[in-house]
């Protein structure tokens, strides 16, 4: 639970204090009716006082945040209802009827101690958030060089890495790269020290030739390999030549530019011909010429962290725009309603990032099993490794977008499971049920 937010746990407490005032309140009245000595209008004026005190006690915690309620239910409500327990207690004493006092007071008693013991505890331990990248105020012509890497990272990563948790920001890249030195049991290329290897892997005899070679067009991505002279010209480096003058920084814009142009070995398929990247500055990624600057920046700079000074990327100048997107883009969180016409959806959730998906333009991810459904659904249903629940093709597809882990697709080309955790855990919370039905019903359909 995040500190700007309302706890649900103070609330029902608070929901519950105010019915236990109520149900004092009526059994005070009531009592004080069946006898002649007791002043019915004193002790029920002094209860109908309770209850009212905290009914606008409940009704002001609806506005309060985590933090502030914590403070206001242990400053002003627990005091209340103290008082009115030690209140009722005097009632019942001084009307001679302890024998006649409910067992839900000392119930109320234990409940209480046991509730916000363990509200104190849920709420000592460290709470976990994780939240969008805050929106910079830098513009062009103000950005640091170290403000740019910073810009790369947050696309790279998203937000800081939380408990363990992977952290994924727009580039996507953590879902297969990994980026520690030594760790190479990423699904494709360790990315620390790109930011130099590049410079020798160009001359390499391998990166002349395979999978195309250099001067050939390379026509998934339209992209002529060894040649950052005919870069599209908004993403070109200023100066680029030819294959001869390329450096560390032409490598890695060509490689997310055009990632089959050359494919490190054993992280490929057909032969490690084929690249499983996508081409990032297309959808569903879409990266900006300065967002690619900005990538390449911190790939160049994170191996020292607080050294520049081997970034050959410029800072973005005041006619390029401004470093940030539109207002409120990227800030929120993604959420599609199903209004939306379909290729616009799946290219939102990010399904072509890893999915072949017939009839949506670009979607050749070769990260997760062909979305041909229409066919593999059934035959996966009968698989007797599957565990779920789906009965047929439109229930499996639902059951794979809510619950991708309760069947992990063979991938026949490698012989070994797709891995596992792999596909967000989350669209439950991005999709509304239209969306879903929308959704399902397409994906059901398609077929190679």
């Amino acid at each position: 639970m995040l500190p700007e937010q309302g706890d649900i746990l103070w609330t029902f407490c608070t929901i519950l204090f105010t019915v236990f005032a109520l149900y004092a309140f009526i059994n005070v009245v009531s009592l004080s009716r069946e006898r002649d000595d007791v002043n019915t209008k004193f002790w029920g004026g002094i209860f109908g006082a309770f209850l009212l005190v905290m009914f606008l006690e409940a009704a002001h915690m609806f506005s309060l945040n985590q933090q502030e309620q914590l403070a206001f239910f242990f400053g002003k409500m627990v005091l209340t209802i103290f008082l009115l327990l030690l209140t009722w207690g005097i009632f019942f004493k001084s009307t001679e009827i302890e024998n006649q006092s409910p067992p839900i007071i000392r119930a109320f008693f234990w409940w209480t101690t046991i509730s916000v013991l363990l509200a104190g505890y849920t709420n000592w331990l460290p709470q976990q958030r994780s939240d969008p990248p805050p929106k910079a105020t830098a513009f062009v012509g103000e950005v640091t060089m170290e403000e740019y890497a910073e810009m790369g990272r947050v696309i790279i990563f998203g937000t800081e890495q939380i408990a363990g948790q992977k952290a994924i920001g727009k580039g996507q890249c953590p879902l297969c790269h990994t980026f520690e030195a030594g760790n190479n049991i990423g699904r494709c290329p360790n990315l620390f020290g790109v930011g130099e290897r590049g410079f020798t892997r160009v001359k390499e005899d391998r990166y002349l030739n395979e999978p195309v070679k250099v001067g050939e067009l390379e026509p998934k991505s339209g992209i002529v390999k060894g040649a950052p002279d005919q870069i599209p010209e908004e993403y070109r480096r200023e100066g680029a030549g030819g294959h001869d003058s390329m450096t560390a920084e032409d490598y890695i814009r060509e490689s997310v530019m055009c990632p089959s142009c050359y494919v490190v070995k054993g992280f490929g398929k057909a032969g490690d011909k084929v690249s499983p990247m996508p081409v990032i500055t297309k959808p569903p990624i879409s990266l900006s010429p300065i967002e690619v600057n900005a990538v390449i920046a911190y790939l160049q700079s994170y191996n020292e962290p607080g050294d520049y000074s081997k970034v050959t990327v410029p800072l973005p100048s005041a006619d390029e725009g401004p470093t940030e997107t539109a207002e409120d883009e990227g800030d929120a969180p993604i959420f599609v309603t199903g209004a939306e016409p379909i290729g616009e959806m799946i290219n939102t959730l990010g399904c072509p990032l890893c999915h072949t998906i017939p009839g949506i333009e670009g979607a050749e991810g070769e990260l997760g099993p062909k979305l041909h459904e229409k066919v593999n659904a059934p035959k996966r249903i009968k698989d007797p490794r599957y565990k779920g629940k789906a009965k047929n093709t439109k229930e499996y597809v639902r059951e794979s977008i809510l619950n991708p882990n309760a069947y992990i697709v063979m991938n026949e080309e490698e012989n070994e499971l797709f891995p596992e955790g792999l596909m967000p855990q989350d669209f439950k919370n991005k999709l509304s049920v239209d969306a879903i039905d929308k959704l399902v019903d397409f994906i059901s359909q398609t077929e190679g």
